[in-house]
């Protein structure tokens, strides 16, 4: 029996990140499928099933860390890592292709 994959695509891309940077390992996957940025993360759910959560953007970001200040609640971008205990230095982590979303967008 193949395994269920559950989608949740983020409204804005500030919620994504705010989800993102809250978790105790922040990190982002990044692929373009079909011309679309797409930025996302996948979690293991209570049973063992497998939860996607992503956020389709315009256009690429082109630096190498999402930076969420939790005091300000602000979004920024950064090619530097700072040690900052205000904020998560989220890395982008480029993918050349998966098969995560067998079909794109999801449904």
């Amino acid at each position: 029996m193949a395994e269920q994959l559950n989608y949740a695509k983020m409204k804005t891309f500030d919620d994504f990140i705010r989800f993102v940077g809250m978790s105790p390992t922040p990190f982002v996957q990044y692929v373009e499928i079909e011309g679309k940025h797409v930025y996302f993360v996948q979690f293991m759910g209570f049973g063992g099933g497998k939860m996607v959560y992503f956020y389709e953007r315009d256009k690429r970001i082109d630096e190498k860390y999402i930076v969420f200040n939790r005091f300000r609640d602000q979004v920024t971008f950064s090619n530097t890592f700072v040690s900052d205990g205000q904020s998560a230095y989220i890395p982008i982590l480029e993918l050349e292709k998966t098969n995560i979303f067998s079909e794109y967008p999801p449904k």
